[in-house]
């Protein structure tokens, strides 16, 4: 008789055990996931603000390149009209 007992106080024990995992669980589990996501979607903001950062020093260094494109052609054409000049 006191085996018996003893085994329903075993299982009554075990299942009040997971009762209180779950009920304790399941908040942590689901803090934990937004947790997570929060930080995730603070790295991909992190990512996109370097992107653009990085998008714009390209863009403004191609503006330089440009300038100086522009200011190789221009000497050019002058040397050319000055070799004109000189010949005729």
């Amino acid at each position: 008789m006191l085996f018996v007992f003893e085994i329903m106080f075993l299982v009554v024990m075990g299942m009040i055990a997971i009762v209180t995992i779950v009920t304790v669980g399941r908040p942590l589990a689901i803090a934990y996931a937004d947790k997570v996501k929060t930080k995730h979607l603070e790295l991909a903001d992190e990512q996109s603000k370097q992107m653009n950062l990085r998008i714009a020093a390209l863009e403004e260094e191609t503006r330089d390149l440009k300038r100086q494109i522009q200011s190789i052609q221009e000497s050019k054409e002058f040397d050319a009209r000055l070799l004109e000049k000189g010949k005729g």
